[in-house]
């Protein structure tokens, strides 16, 4: 009877382990955003990116007033995890009480978000090859081609079809930033001297078109175009934690 409480204990602590909160998570629920901050970037460097922990990330830097690099992280989250919970209702809280603004995706963009960027790439080539060799194989053997292998290739280039939509749509959620400084005025020259226009704020989530001089032309939610700084905005696509714009450019 000891034995089997023995086993059961070793078996059993494994999963209290994974049950129990990190020290980021209660760092958070004790309101130390900022140690929270710094624990789950330790994490996300150490361990690598999950979109739990940029999502998590996000929750902590909004509570600190950082809307730019908030929204950074869940964006960022989304882009691997479409259905991430906690990072779309980050977003939601963002566009209905916080101030921001994010461009309604659009239908492509919508069906993009059932799967990641990755995933779409990836069934892409698995099917056009598939495709590939179903013609080739029969060829190359000099027979004809069986039932199976006709069902086979009109499925892979079902999907192959099904694919492109899917890639477009990740293609341009890739190709938008987010305004990363207060109070940004959108120009209508890429120069120091552009006349300002129409302004955009912190935390705001624009489609990117081209960059020139140092200045990217963006689109922002509401179909106004101009210019900004390159250093006031971050793309959505990057490497995981959201950059340190505060921080010099080394010599």
């Amino acid at each position: 009877m000891k034995t089997f409480a023995l086993l059961l204990l070793c078996w059993l602590a494994p999963l209290a382990a994974a049950d129990a909160p990190g020290a980021a998570e209660t760092a958070y629920a004790k309101g130390d955003y900022a140690g929270a901050v710094e624990l789950w970037s330790k994490e996300i460097r150490a361990e690598g990116v999950t979109a739990a922990r940029l999502a998590a990330l996000g929750n902590a830097e909004w509570r600190l007033g950082r809307k730019g690099r908030a929204m950074v992280c869940w964006e960022r989250a989304l882009l691997i995890d479409p259905r991430d919970p906690v990072a779309n209702a980050g977003i939601k809280h963002g566009l209905d009480a916080g101030g921001v603004d994010r461009p309604k995706p659009t239908a492509v963009e919508e069906y993009a978000a059932f799967l990641t960027a990755d995933l779409w790439l990836l069934l892409a080539v698995a099917s056009f090859w598939t495709a590939v060799l179903c013609v080739a194989v029969p060829r190359l053997r000099g027979r004809a081609a069986s039932e199976g292998n006709q069902w086979t290739r009109v499925v892979a280039l079902t999907l192959l079809a099904l694919c492109f939509p899917g890639l477009w749509g990740s293609r341009s959620l890739d190709a938008r930033a987010v305004i990363r400084k207060p109070e940004v005025s959108l120009r209508l020259t890429p120069t120091q001297l552009g006349e300002p226009m129409s302004g955009v704020s912190e935390g705001d989530v624009v489609r990117t078109e081209r960059p020139l001089n140092g200045h990217m032309r963006v689109r922002t939610a509401d179909g106004k175009t101009g210019w900004v700084r390159a250093g006031e905005i971050e793309a959505v696509r990057g490497p995981g934690l959201p950059a340190d714009l505060d921080q010099k450019a080394a010599p």
